[in-house]
């Protein structure tokens, strides 16, 4: 009966030791996993308000006889289109919670040799396609990537055309369309860019989205 007792007492203490491993590696594990997983989350939102932006210069163009807008104020303010949506007409970076957006001037776009959807330009004739880059595509989350600020573009054997460098956080003046102000490497990648500061997606992106998407199928 000692011996039973015994034993019992043994199993049921390992089993204490077992559970607050257990616990142990839950409780540093779990909230590590949720933690990126928020953080992806905030960077499809940061990629989607990119788009959204990109969108309201297309609209602003649209209403102006063409131009850029000068100021996200400008954008904000507009009316009859109302260019962005919501209470506010403007959207807060998801990764900051701030509105500090940086704009993207037409000179950071290094490659860009014709207007959108013309010869030479993002979506037209001899130009770059596919979200504006040999290759194509927005957003990936596979293992291609991008060196430097104009760096190689590994899955379409191209340069980027976005210069993050022309892109300065106090630029002031017509823009093409808005990045997030922070730096560092991403979990997501936009246009094969690894890090925030070479993320890009500007109203020629759009143009050359649209236009692929309103081109015939060759297979009709």
């Amino acid at each position: 009966m000692a011996s039973s007792r015994s034993d019992s007492g043994f199993t049921l203490a390992g089993l204490i030791v077992i559970l607050t491993i257990m616990a142990v590696f839950i409780a540093y594990t779990v909230p590590k996993q949720w933690s990126k997983e928020l953080q992806r989350d905030r960077e499809r939102q940061t990629i989607f308000v990119m788009k959204q932006y990109a969108r309201s210069i297309h609209e602003w163009q649209a209403k102006h006889g063409g131009g850029f807008p000068t100021s996200l104020d400008q954008i904000k303010e507009a009316r009859l289109p109302r260019m962005i949506r919501g209470p506010k007409g403007e959207y807060l970076d998801p990764l900051t919670g701030k509105v500090d957006w940086i704009m993207v001037p037409p000179a950071a776009y290094t490659q860009r040799q014709g207007p959108p959807g013309g010869p030479g330009g993002p979506g037209g004739p001899g130009g770059p396609t596919g979200g504006g880059m040999p290759g194509g595509g927005t957003t990936t989350t596979g293992s291609t990537s991008t060196t430097g600020t104009t760096g190689t573009n590994a899955a379409g054997g191209g340069m980027s055309p976005f210069n993050s460098a022309a892109s300065p956080a106090d630029y002031k003046g017509p823009f093409i369309g808005v990045r997030p102000p922070v730096t560092g490497k991403a979990m997501l990648k936009v246009n094969n860019a690894e890090n925030y500061e070479d993320w890009f997606y500007t109203v020629y992106e759009l143009n050359a989205d649209i236009s692929m998407h309103i081109r015939p199928s060759p297979f009709k």
